[in-house]
């Protein structure tokens, strides 16, 4: 995509305001068809690889919701709708998409249902939240803690309750991962955990002295981000590092939870390199353990560790105190 002098200037702008935290974003900054357009050309491309890792791994592990009646909440161009259209599709779904796109901004709403059309012509979208008695199959959240005031965050919560399935994308930082992780817990009664936790448990980082720790994990770039000048040119300006894409999530439904199985655990953040040997943090059912894995032990997995993006995934594992003994 082709942007122009001043065009970067209003990019580093809407950066600005994303990292600004609360209040820094209380005005509608989608000002017309053109900034969206800018936007959803880079900056919604960054979120994009986070949903499809979110997708990927719900879909490995058997754990993808339905469809039914879906609504993307604040969804500025669409990315979270269009990404799980995608996502369908690929699956072979052939039932048409319902999808109701509400955020505050007109123009914001109009650019993500001609975006989601192109993508999926047979698509049935309504423009703004669902009436009040009518069921809500699907919430996609994305990218919303950073901006949200007390009062919206309760109005979003309350949605979040009355849907059957919750999938919320957020960016992998600390604070922001934190909240996500108590509004996870906040929202589990009643429901199950379909991802990333291997368990429907309270989160084990929720717990005193855990504080300084959060739950996220690293989403793969597409490959012609390393290829093309434009990519080059928005990491030069814009001061990004492409090759790290960090995002915390959850995904809960209505469903019944699965037996716990003592044994599974996924592994949070990026393991840490020593010589010889792997420190993980490791999440299961008993809460988040610090383990090590020899490289003698599991020499490629070791090697692949080197690519973060790889671990979104569960992992079987026998312990030995707090040596893994068999990891696969």
């Amino acid at each position: 995509m082709q942007v122009l002098e001043h065009e970067w200037a209003q990019l580093a702008q809407l950066r600005e305001r994303f990292l600004g935290g609360r209040g820094e974003t209380s005005q509608d900054y989608w000002e017309n068809a053109r900034i969206c357009e800018l936007y959803d050309a880079t900056f919604a491309q960054r979120i994009a690889w986070k949903w499809r890792a979110v997708w990927g791994e719900l879909a490995r592990r058997d754990r993808m919701p339905r469809a039914g009646r879906v609504l993307d909440w604040g969804c500025g161009g669409g990315i979270a709708a269009r990404e799980f259209s995608a996502a369908r599709l690929a699956s072979g779904a052939d039932d048409p998409l319902h999808v109701h796109l509400w955020d505050r901004s007109a123009a914001a709403r109009e650019f993500a249902a001609g975006k989601l059309r192109e993508a999926d012509p047979k698509a049935k979208i309504e423009l703004g939240l669902p009436a009040a008695d009518a069921p809500i199959d699907l919430l996609l959240v994305s990218h919303v803690l950073g901006e949200l005031d007390g009062r919206s965050l309760e109005q979003l919560t309350d949605l979040a309750r009355r849907a059957r399935c919750v999938v919320w994308v957020e960016p992998g930082s600390r604070e922001i991962s934190r909240e996500l992780m108590a509004l996870r817990d906040s929202l589990l009664p009643g429901r199950s955990i379909l991802g990333p936790c291997t368990h429907s448990a309270i989160c084990g980082l929720n717990i005193p002295g855990r504080e300084r720790d959060w739950c996220h994990s690293f989403a793969k770039p597409a490959p012609e981000v390393f290829s093309r000048a434009d990519w080059r040119e928005f990491s030069h300006r814009l001061k990004i590092d492409l090759r790290s894409v960090p995002y915390a999530y959850f995904a809960l439904s209505e469903a019944s939870p699965a037996p716990a199985e003592p044994d599974l655990i996924r592994i949070i953040g990026r393991p840490r390199l020593e010589k010889g040997l792997a420190r993980i943090d490791a999440c299961d059912v008993s809460g988040v353990r610090n383990l090590r894995l020899l490289k003698r032990d599991a020499k490629q997995l070791v090697k692949e560790f080197a690519d973060a993006s790889t671990l979104a995934r569960t992992f079987r594992i026998v312990v030995e105190g707090d040596r893994v003994r068999s990891i696969e």
